[in-house]
């Protein structure tokens, strides 16, 4: 999938919107409702109505959680995909993970400051593991990720993403979309994993397993069908301005 430059443009302001941290404490069971809005970070002990928007609030446990992983070799683009495509959907409650609270320097671009720390981040029903370099070398990261994708009900992998993924212990002897650098290293980075380039995106169970960046997006449209239906996945590609058919899942 071809990205213009509107779009990059577009992520990258995205991005830069200083990420809200999430009030109240373990007792606070209800959100208001995903609405596009930040209000639904806002956390309530009672039932009644959002602060912000007005709308009834629901329980916590009700809304899906999508937890982007970042680490600093992370890429700016498929990383803010990911995001964006979950939050427009407004079908969950998306959000940045990261093995540190302070801020990021993605693409040595663009400075991101994680909403959770590994430690702190709520159990996510969706576990997005971007493209980017090193990740599968830090112990930490690959062990936190391991305990994550398996509580979560879908995993999304970009590129190299897979490589965390295998170095947790998933995904043996699966077929992986690759770009050409894993194609030529994959063995010697993840020699579980068959990697291939002709391949644009594909699913292996729960895992959804992406090429590069534009195929990010059809990943995380086939995630938004599984977990709130193939017309909400319709209504967010809409907003993206590509097609989208279960048929392309």
């Amino acid at each position: 999938m071809k990205l213009s430059a509107d779009w990059l443009l577009s992520l990258a302001l995205l991005a830069t919107v200083p990420a809200r941290s999430p009030q109240g404490s373990a007792a606070a069971a209800f959100v208001c409702p995903p609405c596009g809005a930040e209000c639904h970070f806002t956390t309530y002990s009672k039932e009644g109505n959002c602060g912000g928007c007005g709308m009834k609030l629901v329980p916590l446990a009700s809304v899906p959680q999508v937890g982007v992983l970042l680490y600093p070799d992370a890429a700016l683009v498929s990383s803010t995909l990911a995001l964006s495509v979950f939050s427009s959907s407004n079908a969950v409650r998306a959000f940045t993970v990261a093995d540190t609270s302070e801020p990021l320097r993605l693409a040595d671009a663009l400075e991101v400051r994680p909403q959770f720390a590994l430690a702190d981040a709520p159990q996510l029903d969706v576990l997005v593991v971007p493209e980017g370099y090193g990740a599968w070398d830090d112990p930490l990261v690959v062990e936190w990720v391991k305990g994550a994708a398996e509580k979560a009900r879908c995993v999304v992998a970009v590129g190299a993403g897979s490589v965390v993924l295998a170095r947790a212990g998933f995904l043996a002897g699966e077929r992986v979309p690759g770009r050409p650098f894993l194609v030529e290293r994959g063995k010697e980075l993840a020699p579980g994993l068959v990697f291939d380039a002709e391949l644009d995106h594909r699913r292996a169970g729960k895992f959804f397993l992406a090429r590069d960046a534009g195929a990010t997006i059809e990943a995380a449209l086939a995630v938004v069908a599984e977990i709130a239906g193939e017309e909400r996945a319709r209504r967010t590609a809409e907003e993206f301005g590509v097609p989208w058919t279960p048929e392309a899942k």
